[in-house]
């Protein structure tokens, strides 16, 4: 039991080393070497549990989905103190996602690697579980009539998807503040690439006061006038998350043992006994 304890617990340190390099160097950048030297491990130990990057690319996104799947459903249950509305749990959600982002390297990690894995496939589906929610939202928000007239569910779930993403692409940029801003972040990966102010069109400010800035400018324009969603009352729901707490879980989702025949004494093969 002790060993298989062990053996578990490498495998999460594992797992932890991989997002945080995939998130600050991308797939092709990330090497089996460079993880492992994350996370303190021989490169015989960690193929022991993954035998490929691509496995292990593969668990971190499964990561990803877990933690923004926790992360958008404890948003929605929120808002019962404000309403509930579908336009609440669009705007509550949006930002409990960049409060995610801010702190959690293997949320950031899936939405990296989902841009350069999958760049053909930006829109919802069933493996992005924040962007399958806000497309839910806002055929709710068009159902309860919530909508301007000829405002398009579909527009504003993509116009949604594409703020979510702009903002924690810009979180990437140098000085944006949170623990993206780190010295491994590729330049391709870092938007806008000159510091933000008036002449790159960035917005300045925490990130979560960026979002809530461009709910300000959109919101009045897709909310339908007998909504009664002024931009005070905008105010007034996104003020809601400043101190709500969306808890995620703290592990990597287990997976199926390795089908790798096991060394003698139920020890990883190149293992380092360091490794606690």
């Amino acid at each position: 039991m002790a060993i298989q304890q062990r053996a578990e617990r490498t495998r999460q340190e594992i797992l932890s080393a991989a997002a945080r390099v995939f998130d600050g160097l991308g797939y092709e950048r990330a090497s089996l070497a460079r993880i492992a030297a994350e996370a303190r491990v021989t490169t015989g130990a960690l193929v022991f549990h993954f035998a490929t990057k691509a496995d292990l690319a593969t668990a971190v996104r499964g990561r990803a989905r877990a933690v923004t799947r926790a992360t958008v459903e404890s948003a929605c249950l929120s808002t019962e103190g404000v309403g509930g509305t579908a336009i609440d749990k669009l705007v509550l959600t949006t930002h409990a996602l960049i409060r995610l982002f801010e702190t959690d390297h293997a949320a950031r990690a899936g939405e990296r690697l989902a841009r350069e894995l999958d760049p053909a496939d930006p829109g919802p589906s069933p493996d992005c579980p924040w962007r399958r929610e806000v497309a839910r939202l806002a055929r709710y928000a068009a159902a309860e009539q919530a909508l301007r007239p000829g405002v398009d569910a579909t527009a504003v779930a993509a116009l949604i998807g594409y703020v979510i993403t702009g903002v924690e692409l810009e979180l990437r940029s140098p000085g944006a503040g949170g623990d993206t801003a780190q010295a491994c972040l590729s330049a391709e990966e870092t938007w806008p690439p000159a510091r933000p102010g008036a002449d790159t069109g960035a917005i300045l400010g925490p990130a979560e006061e960026r979002l809530r800035r461009i709910w300000e400018l959109i919101l009045p324009g897709l909310v339908h006038p007998a909504a009664d969603r002024r931009p005070r009352s905008v105010a007034a729901t996104v003020k809601t998350i400043a101190t709500a707490s969306f808890p995620a879980p703290t592990t990597f989702p287990s997976a199926a043992p390795a089908t790798t025949s096991a060394a003698p004494s139920g020890q990883e093969p190149g293992a380092s006994p360091a490794v606690p």
